[in-house]
């Protein structure tokens, strides 16, 4: 049968028995049954997430605590990580939840879940780990890690948008946001999408039969791309670059310049980027990530998020350097404007 089939190889890349794989429609839903469905079956009491987490985490969050649940936010240090101490400081003794991603997917810094996990496994405290960014990028196994809870998309995988998973370990009690039939040993009703879900384990396939190499092959490109764009572009400051990443993802802010200046004049050279901003009734506004981490206002707005691919080249990087250059150059010579040179990021890590 093609969707246990599927089950069988998307709880393959995450060293997890198929049973334990719940099919949903993407990222957003598995945070929102795991956020919301252990508090629902809780009752009541405490949860704890971190300032930078996705949305999808920190909505649900949001509206469970106008139904009167109890909710802390954890903000990270400069470079984005939210170190372990400052989560575990504010456990309770009604704690019902931790949540805390696994990689930020605006800087891509790691965060330290397995050392989370293992601190709350024997208080009976759930664990979820927001892992949409990181599935395909780098090895995950949720086992060794000790997650109660796990998420993932398809499209983040190269799979079709429309199907994700949310692991739940045996034995943790959810309620289902979605009632009807029992589709998915009743934890998420609804036909599901087989074809989607065919498609993302194809990706998952792909992702795990050369998960190093690949992400070998993506760090190196990226350390390239720093270096590159560090030497043509005066007045950039790395975000998170001093920690552990992962291997595809950098951001980083360009001094008199507006990050959505910047990706419309890329998009007319057929490039696609990202800001650090987010669109909201007509506004940009920074983006709630790098306000956590400490990013001046200013600082936030000139930021530009860039993510490689399977099908990302050097050739790729080389036009995206020469291309942004140009670019930043017209925009300060408007105004201006010129800065000192520009240092290349101190790695750390992946």
């Amino acid at each position: 049968m093609a969707l246990e089939s599927a089950r069988e190889r998307v709880a393959s890349l995450i060293g997890v028995p198929p049973e334990g794989i719940v099919f949903t429609s993407g990222g957003t839903e598995a945070n929102n049954l795991a956020i919301v469905g252990a508090a629902r079956a809780a009752g009541r009491g405490h949860l704890i997430v971190s300032a930078i987490e996705h949305s999808s985490v920190l909505e649900p969050a949001r509206a469970l605590e106008a139904e009167g649940f109890l909710v802390s936010r954890i903000p990270p240090d400069r470079d984005g990580v939210v170190h372990a101490a400052d989560i575990l400081r504010e456990v309770r003794g009604d704690t019902l939840l931790v949540s805390l991603m696994h990689s930020s997917n605006e800087v891509g810094t790691l965060q330290p879940v397995a050392e989370v996990a293992g601190a709350l496994r024997h208080r009976g405290i759930l664990f979820h780990t927001d892992a949409v960014q990181s599935g395909g990028k780098v090895p995950l196994d949720a086992a060794a890690l000790g997650v109660d809870l796990l998420s993932l998309s398809a499209h983040k995988l190269g799979g079709p948008p429309g199907a994700g998973c949310l692991y739940v370990r045996e034995g943790v009690t959810l309620a289902p946001l979605l009632r009807g039939g029992g589709q998915e040993s009743n934890r998420r009703a609804g036909t599901e999408p087989v074809a989607l879900i065919a498609g993302f384990a194809v990706a998952a396939d792909l992702a795990a039969s050369d998960l190093n190499a690949e992400g070998a092959r993506q760090r190196a490109l990226r350390d390239c791309l720093e270096e590159r764009l560090a030497g043509r572009i005066a007045g950039l400051r790395f975000h998170g670059g001093s920690s552990r990443r992962l291997p595809n993802t950098t951001s980083f802010s360009v001094e008199e310049c507006r990050g959505e200046e910047m990706v419309a004049a890329l998009d007319l050279e057929g490039i696609a980027i990202s800001t650090g901003s987010a669109c909201a009734a007509g506004t940009v506004r920074p983006s709630h990530v790098l306000e956590a981490m400490g990013c001046p206002p200013d600082e936030a707005r000139s930021t530009l998020r860039i993510s490689l691919g399977r099908g990302t080249t050097e050739e790729d990087l080389r036009r995206l350097t020469e291309c942004l250059a140009e670019i930043v150059n017209r925009i300060r010579g408007a105004r201006g404007r010129s800065l000192a040179p520009a240092r290349a990021p101190v790695k750390g890590g992946s």
